[in-house]
């Protein structure tokens, strides 16, 4: 969950990916918000409190602007065009762009973090944008031949080809509601301070 996890808020805050990336737009998206993680162990209306790492305890306050997803994995069959997607992709020699993950938002997500950004990672990128259209192929890999699809993902300013094979990681991210956060369910979140001190959650992803 957690690298999932670590992907969906960070788009939630209209970023491309949370490794350090060259885009300074993508840091100041970040600005001021702190990340949790752990086990929720009590909820309180809309306050909760986490266990987390070292068995340490947090108490959090939902707000009516807290964005909520859950997350499935998915498969080739999962991508269709018309789609909003995020695409970590590793340039090829050739410079063909060849994709690790590939995350699919739910239509409230749609526009979050549009772009086609550099990564921390040599020659990696991040793509968000919209699937406009997939071309059906074949891909050889370690394990024998596959099927393998070529997105063509656009966004404001131009588009990128994209290769997914049968190895790339797919999730499937889904607008949740606060029903899911009881007891018992692991979350990862990003918070702001309120002038009170109260931890007021921005964005919330609550492990099904």
């Amino acid at each position: 969950m957690r690298t999932t996890s670590l992907m969906v808020l960070v788009v939630c805050a209209s970023l491309t990916a949370l490794p350090s990336l060259a885009s300074s737009a993508a840091t100041n998206s970040l600005a001021g918000l702190t990340r949790f993680a752990g086990t929720v162990e009590r909820v309180d209306g809309n306050e909760f409190l986490i266990r987390g790492e070292g068995d340490t305890t947090a108490s959090y306050a939902l707000a009516r602007s807290t964005r909520i997803t859950t997350v499935r994995s998915g498969t080739l069959a999962d991508l269709a065009a018309g789609q909003f997607v995020g695409c970590t992709a590793v340039a090829q020699h050739g410079g063909a762009l060849r994709a690790t993950e590939c995350h699919i938002f739910p239509q409230s997500m749609r526009g979050a973090g549009e772009g086609h950004n550099p990564m921390g990672s040599p020659n990696t990128t991040m793509t968000n944008g919209n699937i406009a259209t997939m071309t059906n192929g074949n891909v050889a890999s370690a394990a024998g031949s596959g099927g393998e699809v070529v997105l063509t993902v656009t966004y404001q300013g131009g588009s990128q080809r994209i290769e997914v094979s049968p190895s790339t990681r797919i999730t499937v991210i889904r607008a949740a509601s606060r029903s899911l956060l009881k007891p018992g369910a692991k979350v990862m979140g990003a918070s702001r301070t309120a002038r009170d001190g109260t931890d007021v959650v921005q964005m919330l992803n609550i492990a099904p």
